[in-house]
């Protein structure tokens, strides 16, 4: 049997974070509406056989050439589809964050002071 706890016990109420709020949710209905049309694109250009080289594709060749190894991304989209893509993850976690911001990183409560 554990000894009981001899000190105060805690009346501070905890408070429920909601992580999921009508923001966020809208937010990320947004943004995976616009990657499913960029992805939805990609796989159209690249069922039609469609080029839209972009700088990526220059610069994958140049790196294929020095490293003598062929190179594979992990998602392959066409062109700077990939590069859109990403953009419009980061555009739209970066307003979740700083939507957020507060949630994450609270304002520490100050102390209070004992009287001697």
């Amino acid at each position: 049997m554990l000894p009981a706890s001899k000190g105060p016990a805690s009346t501070v109420p905890t408070q429920q974070v909601p992580w999921l709020d009508s923001f966020t949710k809208t937010m990320l209905a947004i943004m995976f509406i616009l990657l499913l049309f960029i992805f939805g694109a990609a796989k159209y250009m690249d069922s039609h056989k469609m080029e839209a080289g972009g700088t990526d594709d220059v610069v994958n060749n140049m790196a294929s050439q020095v490293t003598h190894e062929q190179h594979h991304p992990f998602i392959d989209l066409p062109g700077d589809a990939q590069v859109g893509a990403f953009s419009v993850a980061n555009f739209f976690v970066g307003l979740i964050v700083g939507h957020s911001w507060q949630k994450l990183f609270p304002k520490p409560e100050p102390e209070p002071e004992e009287e001697s």
